[in-house]
């Protein structure tokens, strides 16, 4: 580990004090050909509930309390009541962590209908220690109006302490490792890795790059939440339990601030999981997207680095053009519970998709590349049936390389040719 040599003291002795890991890890200290027995480390989770007291009134206080039972207690750690406002999420009140692990606000709803908070745990540093903010899941609270009686049908619904196994990849996909294109064509040095090791927020930067620059922003408009947890970005359409009546709304995380040029090399390694039965099955699918588009959430210049719904077998991978043309190449991969490395290297005439370190598709018509610089986008997209199956999605890492560099890129197979009819 970068950093972490020492020297004994004259008794022998050492001490040696390290960035804790957000997920499970194994240790040793080596020196010369001597070695200590390995130790592990497994990290615990963060996580926290939100829940109303009484039934909400418009122009009547109401109590929201913040509950970190299921997690080691940070008392004082700051607490922020957020409210859904459009797409983004707006900050009602502050509060902290109390002895017994629970905050709460008292806001005053200034209308009836329904209402959706959440409440973020900040960012907690200690000595070389860091803990980035965290999410709970959204709330969703009836609201009634000042002359209106409490009935069965005006229920708040409750909020469900997630288990902390849940949010787990199956031991099977965990223990897999598959080869990556940037290793096996040897790209070298990443521009930018967020492998979100060592309890970092959606926010923080990567740790490791050229240049470690960016961000991710979450848009959230349903019962989902996106947060880093277990050393990966979580996608989770709903928490698990009694009390939640399905999965509703989608969840896109955008990263921002560390656009790469128009051409370079992505690469992304992901797993959607389904925990739940429901009607319809969430699409899930990476994307690499002009800057200029993100504010629109346009996807007529998009290239797909993956595309799937988890109950069945298969990814699409595709380039869309402004001009209408699209190319798309459908593979027999099967994502459910499956951890796979996606890729996509983007030249001036040439676009190449990778599975597992493989080449599976090109497009060599120079319509398919806008020339614009990229950025990643990941989703879980609903149909606008409800309810949604119940999905998460684990992403275990986002890279970005640059162009030119490592062995020559040859093989995969050409991309049909056809059209699409997105408009922005």
């Amino acid at each position: 580990m970068p950093g972490t040599a020492t020297r004994t003291n004259a008794a022998g002795s050492f001490t040696m004090r390290v960035r804790a890991h957000s997920s499970h890890i194994v240790y040793r200290v080596v020196s010369g050909n001597r070695r200590t027995p390995t130790w592990a480390s497994d990290a615990v989770h963060q996580e926290i509930t939100l829940a109303a007291r009484g039934q909400a009134v418009a122009g009547r206080p109401l109590t929201l309390v913040a509950s970190t039972a299921t997690m080691p207690l940070l008392e004082g750690r700051a607490l922020t009541l957020q409210e859904r406002s459009g797409a983004g999420w707006t900050t009602l009140a502050t509060s902290s962590v109390g002895p017994d692990g629970t905050g709460s606000f008292t806001i005053t709803p200034a209308a009836a209908g329904t209402a959706v908070y959440r409440v973020r745990q900040e960012d907690h540093d200690r000595g070389v220690g860091h803990v980035g903010w965290f999410p709970s899941y959204p709330l969703y609270v009836e609201v009634l109006g000042a002359a209106s009686r409490p009935s069965p049908a005006h229920r708040i619904a409750p909020a469900i302490a997630a288990v902390p196994q849940d949010d787990l990849a199956p031991r099977s996909a965990r223990k897999a490792f598959q080869t990556t294109a940037a290793a096996s064509l040897r790209w070298g040095k990443q521009i930018y890795d967020f492998d979100w090791e060592f309890g970092e927020s959606l926010t923080d930067r990567a740790v490791i790059g050229t240049r470690r620059r960016g961000s991710w922003t979450d848009v959230t408009t349903g019962t989902g939440r996106i947060a880093l947890r277990n050393g990966a970005l979580q996608m989770s359409s709903n928490s698990e339990g009694a009390g939640r009546a399905g999965s509703y709304g989608s969840l896109v995380a955008t990263l921002g601030g560390s656009a790469t040029p128009a051409y370079g090399r992505w690469e992304t390694r992901a797993m959607p999981m389904l925990t739940a039965n429901g009607t319809t099955d969430y699409v899930v699918k990476a994307e690499l997207i002009p800057v200029a588009d993100v504010a629109t959430g346009c996807d007529a210049r998009a290239i797909t680095l993956f595309e799937a719904t988890p109950s069945t077998t298969g990814v699409t991978i595709g380039a869309k053009a402004a001009s209408g043309a699209a190319w798309t190449r459908r593979l027999p991969v099967t994502t459910r519970d499956t951890f796979h490395a996606y890729a996509v290297e983007v030249t001036r005439k040439r676009i190449t998709w990778f599975v597992d370190g493989r080449p599976v598709g090109k497009v060599t018509d120079r319509a398919a590349v806008s020339g614009q610089p990229m950025t990643v986008r990941i989703s879980m997209l609903d149909s606008g049936t409800a309810p949604m199956k119940t999905t998460r999605t684990l992403v275990d890492w986002v890279r970005g390389y640059p162009a030119g560099t490592g062995r020559p890129t040859r093989g995969g197979v050409r991309l049909s040719a056809g059209t699409h009819t997105t408009t922005c």
